[in-house]
């Protein structure tokens, strides 16, 4: 169901990764943000080197589909030295947030992160169940409405405000994790699907744009990546 445009690879130069200089990962996903997008976030925030495999057409993806465990995509494949093939995309995050210095060890910021996560991906179960059905899509805003989605983000938004970080960034206020790197894909997605709905909440914007400046990396691949509708 996905619009595939084609392939296109992407890599940066690794400067801080428990995984080592020389290490190349290798994600495959269709040609949209979807579940692979935050995936992406974690490794350009991180400066890994990676290459981003986007399935381009159904016939491609049918003559992969037999050989992807489980049948579905994301798929993150290991660099040399850790012959692993990680499945299921917040997994994959989650293993590389810790990983790659974007999760947190103390308890409290680890609950923080968490929530954030749980709270976002809530969300965009929302605003994403009918992003294949055109009837539906055209009705995204009511749907939306409807479903809860407006409370749910001021609730997020209210439980940031309430920690007293709002003024720095999103979650923790001295360096992006992966809960900042989640909510820029909540905005874009938002922006893609609610645009009416994202523009009422002016806080997300301001929110967004001090994450991007924390992490000019993921700036740079908002601003130059693969234009998809989600």
């Amino acid at each position: 169901n996905a619009e595939y445009m084609g392939l296109t690879t992407t890599t940066t130069t690794v400067t801080m990764n428990t995984f080592g200089t020389t290490t190349t990962f290798k994600l495959t996903y269709f040609d949209e943000r979807g579940r692979a997008e935050l995936i992406r976030l974690l490794l350009v925030a991180a400066e890994c080197q990676w290459e981003d495999k986007r399935i381009k057409s159904e016939d491609e993806w049918n003559s992969l589909k037999p050989r992807v465990v489980g049948h579905q995509l994301p798929i993150l494949e290991m660099p040399c030295g850790h012959k692993a093939t990680l499945t299921q995309s917040m997994a994959i995050c989650r293993f590389l947030a810790c990983k790659l210095n974007l999760y947190s060890t103390n308890e409290w910021e680890i609950y923080l992160i968490e929530r954030a996560l749980e709270q976002m991906r809530d969300i965009l179960r929302v605003l994403t169940q009918h992003i294949y059905e055109p009837k539906q899509l055209n009705k995204a805003e009511e749907i939306f409405a409807q479903k809860n989605g407006v409370q749910m983000v001021q609730t997020l938004m209210q439980f940031v405000k309430q920690d007293g970080i709002a003024n720095n960034c999103f979650v923790l206020s001295k360096r992006v994790t992966v809960a900042e790197l989640m909510f820029t894909h909540l905005c874009d997605t938002m922006r893609g699907i609610v645009p009416q709905t994202y523009a009422k909440m002016p806080e997300l914007q301001v929110m967004y744009e001090r994450v991007l400046k924390k992490s000019p990396k993921v700036e740079n691949w908002i601003r130059t990546r693969p234009q998809t509708r989600i």
